[in-house]
């Protein structure tokens, strides 16, 4: 549960989930965030069948779980299992995933680290489940994840965890944790230690199991090319509303994009009153038709009563790699407005319908 109160400095939530009921713990957690399904946003389409084989599982875990190894694809490909999910961002693991395949049970759960990347945006690690009992239909691992080099910089604040899980068969799942480093060192090589301390469904957060899941692993940064954009007045603009293009990086398996959000709540919702809400989706497309897979970190959002009338947020989205026939990338803001719950911050309610500003079109240099 450590990891768990962690979280509440960065209000991360995995906003896949469908509504539930939950712990009171969990109700605060996600206290200013709203529970919503976004739109699935596609890969590009140009992208080969070679460039979505990503990691290979070890050989040493298909021995100790032979009815595993059996299901899962012949290339053992875990990062492809999730292909059709809405937060697939991954491109050529294959090639620059160091392999892990470490082993440890515990409560009667055997959990394999199979690989791992670290591109100094994020470390994406894929892992495998299986167990004798029903962990449900979205279990995952969730614990303590650090590195002796970042010191106490990500100790309470400045990562972003987002999760994915899928079931394979009755017992068996597979999992990804794409650790984001929103805010903090990103050294060149960092000794990892990841410390699960308890297996959780997503689609129902009192189905946990309890227990003691360590791994230690190495991993060096991938080369990472950024490009500053403060001062190019590359900019989304409506009435209340002012964001940013601050930078993008571009990693051998995925692109960041950074941005800087201003927003005056009375203007936007048109009502100067208590308990307004602000919060920004994308929609990420280029001008040869491709719409892109995003991981969204939103930042603090903006609200009326937790942050004022008018403080910046700075919001990152992760996606796949840009097409290379690109010359122009489109990120399109969509604004959602909502009224917050007196009694529950956790409860925001749509006070109209989303609509889109014009977006930030940006020159892809070749």
């Amino acid at each position: 549960m450590k990891n768990l109160y962690r979280q509440l400095n960065e209000l991360k939530i995995d906003y896949e989930m469908k509504p539930m009921d939950v712990s009171a713990a969990e109700k605060n957690r996600i206290k200013g965030k709203v529970l919503r399904k976004k739109k699935k946003y596609r890969a590009p389409k140009l992208i080969s069948a070679a460039a979505a084989l990503i990691m290979a599982t070890t050989v040493a875990c298909g021995f100790a779980f032979p009815t595993f190894a059996a299901k899962l694809p012949i290339i053992g490909n875990l990062f492809e299992m999730f292909s059709d999910d809405e937060s697939y961002v991954f491109e050529e693991y294959e090639t620059y995933a160091t392999d892990i395949g470490v082993t440890k049970e515990s409560n009667g759960i055997s959990i394999t680290v199979e690989n791992a990347v670290y591109d100094g945006e994020s470390i994406s690690i894929a892992y495998k489940m299986v167990s004798d009992k029903d962990l449900g239909t979205r279990p995952i691992l969730e614990g303590m994840l650090d590195a002796v080099e970042f010191g106490d910089e990500y100790k309470d604040y400045g990562f972003a965890p987002k999760y994915i899980s899928k079931k394979i068969s009755e017992n068996e799942y597979a999992g990804l944790l794409i650790y984001q480093l929103i805010k903090g060192p990103k050294p060149e090589e960092i000794h990892v230690t990841w410390k699960g301390e308890q297996v959780l469904d997503l689609s129902n957060v009192s189905n946990s199991f309890s227990g003691e899941w360590a791994y230690e692993f190495t991993l060096n940064k991938l080369k990472v090319h950024s490009k500053d954009y403060v001062g190019s007045e590359l900019i989304a603009a409506d009435d209340g509303i002012n964001i940013v293009l601050t930078k993008m990086t571009a990693t051998p398996v995925s692109t960041t994009i950074y941005l800087s959000e201003s927003v005056d709540i009375p203007t936007v919702t048109k009502q100067d009153t208590e308990w307004r809400g602000i919060l920004m989706d994308y929609r990420v497309t280029d001008d040869v038709g491709n719409e892109y897979n995003i991981i969204s970190y939103e930042d603090i959002g903006h609200s009326s009563d937790f942050n004022g009338r008018n403080l910046e947020s700075n919001p990152r989205i992760t996606m796949t790699l840009l097409d290379k026939q690109a010359t122009s990338l489109y990120i399109t803001p969509i604004v959602n407005i909502y009224e917050l719950d007196k009694e529950n911050g956790s409860d925001l309610i749509p006070i109209q319908e989303p609509y889109e500003i014009e977006p930030i079109v940006v020159p892809i240099e070749k």
